[in-house]
């Protein structure tokens, strides 16, 4: 099978864990969410990888120093986007991390001094554009750029869709170099140690630890986000994002918004209106437009 069918199938895992989330955030602070998340994946990770993480060759610097790097970025994104889960809905903050699709040819071009086509910067431009409509999905009878503003929600999620645009050019850069399963499961543990030092400032983003509550919710967050957004969809993205260009690899990530609102509208009964509607068409045509040439 193509690449591209590979990381359509991440997106779509990724695109329930914006309900996943949410569910889990009634009951548990963010931190502590993210932190049990990843020490749950890289605890699976040990026992997948075991025989190859225990060797002493790959303690390397050449190796760490990678998974410093995209394992930073991707905690910066987690961390905002789960954040940012608050409050805000998870249609909005799906479609709204898909706007790494507009951070990535930028980054490119500042970082590889790589110049997408034409037709990339097209579909990015439709992209762009679905995004902005699915943002306006409130309004019900004007689009409204003069008095246009993001919730603080929103914001966060902004800034995550920033940091995991930066995550997908450090794949490109790494993945190649780096073999998978050790970028994977340093990154893996990066993570969960990095967020179990930001434990005790958990009070001063609203949540209280009082209010924690390892519920049915939370743990089905945990397992799904965990193994299935988590450590299948990071072997794809090491395995199979080297076959496409990176800006390519966004536009087909950016599907992981639409296959959100499909979540919620079943399980949350979230809604899009008619602006909503075009913004999600708008997305698969720019999607289409950079599959097929």
């Amino acid at each position: 099978m193509p690449a591209e069918f590979f990381l359509i199938l991440a997106a779509l895992f990724w695109g329930g864990t914006f309900v996943a989330i949410k569910l889990a955030l009634v009951s548990v602070p963010p931190f502590l969410f993210i932190s049990i998340r990843f020490w749950f994946a890289g605890m699976a990770i040990l026992l997948l990888y075991r025989k190859v993480l225990f060797r002493k060759d790959i303690w390397k610097r050449s190796n760490i120093l990678p998974a410093l790097m995209t394992g930073t970025s991707a905690l910066l994104g987690y961390a905002f986007q789960t954040i940012g889960l608050l409050d805000t809905t998870a249609t909005q903050s799906g479609f709204i991390t898909g706007a790494y699709v507009i951070f990535v040819p930028i980054l490119q071009m500042v970082w590889e001094r790589q110049f997408p086509s034409l037709r990339i910067w097209s579909a990015v431009f439709i992209v762009f554009l679905g995004l902005f409509l699915i943002s306006q999905n409130h309004q019900e009878n004007s689009l409204s750029l003069v008095n246009y503003t993001l919730s603080r929600g929103d914001l966060y999620t902004l800034i995550a869709a920033f940091f995991f645009a930066v995550y997908i050019i450090l794949i490109d850069i790494y993945s190649p170099k780096v073999p998978g399963p050790i970028l994977v499961s340093m990154e893996i543990f990066l993570i969960a140690i990095l967020s179990s030092f930001a434990l005790p400032f958990e009070q001063n983003i609203g949540k209280s630890w009082e209010k924690t509550n390892l519920d049915l919710y939370f743990w089905v967050g945990v397992v799904y986000t965990s193994l299935f957004a988590t450590i299948f969809t990071l072997q794809i993205q090491v395995k199979f994002q080297k076959a496409v260009s990176p800006t390519k690899a966004s536009i087909l990530f950016a599907l992981e918004p639409v296959f959100s609102f499909m979540y919620a509208y079943l399980l949350l009964g979230e809604t899009l209106g008619i602006y909503g509607i075009l913004g999600s068409v708008m997305i698969f045509l720019g999607i289409i437009i950079t599959a097929f040439k």
